[in-house]
Protein backbone atom coordinates (compact mmCIF):
# COMPACT_ATOMS: atom_id res chain seq x y z
CA UNK A 1 0.00 0.00 0.00
CA UNK A 2 2.81 2.40 0.91
CA UNK A 3 4.55 1.72 -2.44
CA UNK A 4 1.36 2.50 -4.39
CA UNK A 5 0.95 5.76 -2.50
CA UNK A 6 4.57 6.76 -3.21
CA UNK A 7 4.18 5.85 -6.89
CA UNK A 8 0.97 7.90 -7.09
CA UNK A 9 2.69 10.92 -5.54
CA UNK A 10 5.68 10.52 -7.88
CA UNK A 11 3.39 10.39 -10.92
CA UNK A 12 1.46 13.48 -9.77
CA UNK A 13 4.62 15.49 -9.18
CA UNK A 14 6.00 14.38 -12.55
CA UNK A 15 2.87 15.60 -14.35
CA UNK A 16 3.07 19.00 -12.64
CA UNK A 17 6.78 19.38 -13.36
CA UNK A 18 6.37 18.37 -17.00
CA UNK A 19 3.80 21.12 -17.45
CA UNK A 20 6.10 23.69 -15.83
CA UNK A 21 9.33 22.80 -17.66
CA UNK A 22 8.36 23.34 -21.29
CA UNK A 23 10.83 26.15 -21.99
CA UNK A 24 13.85 24.16 -20.73
CA UNK A 25 13.70 21.72 -23.65
CA UNK A 26 12.67 23.96 -26.56
CA UNK A 27 15.13 24.65 -29.37
CA UNK A 28 16.14 28.22 -30.25
CA UNK A 29 14.58 29.77 -33.34
CA UNK A 30 17.98 30.14 -35.07
CA UNK A 31 18.94 27.70 -37.86
CA UNK A 32 20.55 24.49 -36.55
CA UNK A 33 23.95 23.11 -37.59
CA UNK A 34 22.36 19.72 -38.32
CA UNK A 35 19.28 17.59 -37.65
CA UNK A 36 18.81 14.10 -36.22
CA UNK A 37 16.28 11.27 -36.31
CA UNK A 38 16.38 8.76 -33.43
CA UNK A 39 14.77 5.42 -32.52
CA UNK A 40 15.27 4.49 -28.86
CA UNK A 41 13.99 1.93 -26.36
CA UNK A 42 14.09 2.40 -22.59
CA UNK A 43 13.08 0.63 -19.42
CA UNK A 44 13.10 2.19 -15.96
CA UNK A 45 11.94 2.12 -12.40
CA UNK A 46 13.33 5.45 -11.08
CA UNK A 47 16.65 4.62 -12.79
CA UNK A 48 16.74 3.84 -16.48
CA UNK A 49 18.64 2.05 -19.23
CA UNK A 50 18.33 3.05 -22.86
CA UNK A 51 19.57 1.90 -26.23
CA UNK A 52 18.94 3.08 -29.75
CA UNK A 53 20.17 4.25 -33.10
CA UNK A 54 19.90 7.36 -35.16
CA UNK A 55 20.82 9.32 -38.24
CA UNK A 56 22.61 12.66 -38.27
CA UNK A 57 21.96 14.93 -41.27
CA UNK A 58 25.00 17.21 -41.52
CA UNK A 59 26.37 19.18 -44.49
CA UNK A 60 24.11 17.34 -46.94
CA UNK A 61 25.24 13.88 -45.78
CA UNK A 62 23.72 11.14 -43.62
CA UNK A 63 25.75 9.67 -40.77
CA UNK A 64 24.49 6.78 -38.63
CA UNK A 65 25.10 6.56 -34.89
CA UNK A 66 24.28 4.45 -31.85
CA UNK A 67 22.98 5.57 -28.46
CA UNK A 68 23.31 3.93 -25.07
CA UNK A 69 22.52 5.58 -21.81
CA UNK A 70 21.32 5.73 -18.25
CA UNK A 71 19.52 8.20 -16.05
CA UNK A 72 17.24 8.89 -13.12
CA UNK A 73 13.73 10.24 -12.77
CA UNK A 74 11.82 7.78 -14.94
CA UNK A 75 9.54 4.82 -14.50
CA UNK A 76 8.01 2.44 -17.04
CA UNK A 77 9.11 1.33 -20.48
CA UNK A 78 8.73 2.97 -23.85
CA UNK A 79 9.81 3.23 -27.46
CA UNK A 80 10.78 6.72 -28.60
CA UNK A 81 10.78 8.03 -32.18
CA UNK A 82 12.26 11.51 -32.13
CA UNK A 83 13.60 14.19 -34.42
CA UNK A 84 15.72 17.08 -33.36
CA UNK A 85 17.90 20.05 -34.07
CA UNK A 86 21.63 20.09 -33.41
CA UNK A 87 23.48 23.29 -32.51
CA UNK A 88 27.19 24.18 -32.17
CA UNK A 89 28.31 21.33 -34.44
CA UNK A 90 31.34 22.80 -36.24
CA UNK A 91 32.83 19.49 -37.43
CA UNK A 92 31.60 15.91 -37.59
CA UNK A 93 34.07 14.60 -35.00
CA UNK A 94 32.47 16.84 -32.33
CA UNK A 95 29.17 14.93 -32.54
CA UNK A 96 30.28 11.71 -30.80
CA UNK A 97 30.62 11.75 -27.04
CA UNK A 98 28.75 11.72 -23.78
CA UNK A 99 25.60 13.86 -23.74
CA UNK A 100 24.08 15.05 -20.46
CA UNK A 101 20.79 16.77 -20.02
CA UNK A 102 17.18 16.75 -19.00
CA UNK A 103 14.10 15.19 -20.48
CA UNK A 104 10.40 15.34 -19.82
CA UNK A 105 7.52 13.25 -21.07
CA UNK A 106 4.49 11.19 -20.25
CA UNK A 107 3.44 8.05 -22.09
CA UNK A 108 0.09 6.37 -21.51
CA UNK A 109 -0.03 4.03 -24.53
CA UNK A 110 1.08 6.97 -26.74
CA UNK A 111 2.68 10.21 -25.69
CA UNK A 112 5.29 12.88 -26.32
CA UNK A 113 8.80 13.59 -25.09
CA UNK A 114 11.19 16.53 -25.16
CA UNK A 115 14.88 16.60 -24.27
CA UNK A 116 17.85 18.93 -24.28
CA UNK A 117 21.24 17.19 -24.33
CA UNK A 118 24.76 18.70 -24.39
CA UNK A 119 28.07 16.89 -24.94
CA UNK A 120 31.62 17.67 -23.80
CA UNK A 121 32.29 19.54 -27.09
CA UNK A 122 29.41 21.97 -26.54
CA UNK A 123 27.18 20.29 -29.14
CA UNK A 124 23.52 20.64 -28.10
CA UNK A 125 20.63 18.44 -29.28
CA UNK A 126 17.01 19.46 -28.79
CA UNK A 127 14.77 16.42 -29.32
CA UNK A 128 11.00 16.10 -29.63
CA UNK A 129 9.20 12.89 -30.38
CA UNK A 130 6.42 10.39 -30.05
CA UNK A 131 6.47 7.63 -27.46
CA UNK A 132 4.72 4.29 -27.13
CA UNK A 133 4.37 2.34 -23.90
CA UNK A 134 3.67 3.27 -20.31
CA UNK A 135 6.18 5.67 -18.73
CA UNK A 136 6.76 9.05 -17.14
CA UNK A 137 9.98 11.03 -17.07
CA UNK A 138 11.42 14.19 -15.70
CA UNK A 139 15.04 13.85 -14.87
CA UNK A 140 18.70 13.77 -15.71
CA UNK A 141 20.14 11.63 -18.46
CA UNK A 142 23.55 10.63 -19.79
CA UNK A 143 23.95 9.15 -23.27
CA UNK A 144 26.94 7.79 -25.08
CA UNK A 145 26.63 8.66 -28.79
CA UNK A 146 28.99 7.04 -31.31
CA UNK A 147 29.09 7.53 -35.07
CA UNK A 148 29.11 4.16 -36.86
CA UNK A 149 30.11 5.31 -40.34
Amino acid sequence: MKTNFINCIFASITILLIAGCASMTQAPSTPPSATVRIQEWSAAYYAQAETGKGTLYYNGQRHHFTISGAGVGRSGSQKVSATGKVYNLNNLSSFSGTYHGISRGLTLIEGKMHAKLTNQNGVVMYLAGQTEGLASSLGAQAFEVNLTD
